[in-house]
């Protein structure tokens, strides 16, 4: 009888340090994951709350910075006729 109750607290001891722990580990990362965008100008991933966005003809654009959303502006203007 106590082999048995000797087993189970070796289980339970397991089961508290090894899988428990995992489990939390694992619902932590999942709380850093931040989306990211790609910055068309500059080829750059930013996080998305932090970029600057813009919608032209309907498709939406990210940019880290106004210098990168005024190079793609004159880009798309000198590609257009």
């Amino acid at each position: 009888m106590k082999f048995l109750i000797f087993i189970a607290f070796l289980i339970f001891i397991y089961w508290y340090f090894f899988i428990r722990k995992k489990r939390l580990t694992s619902d932590k990362l999942g709380e850093l994951v931040e989306e990211l965008v790609l910055d068309e100008n500059c080829r750059r991933y930013i996080k998305k709350e932090e970029a600057i966005k813009v919608e032209i003809d309907g498709k939406n654009y990210y940019f880290c910075s106004k210098k990168c959303l005024s190079e793609f502006l004159q880009k798309i203007s000198k590609s257009q006729p």
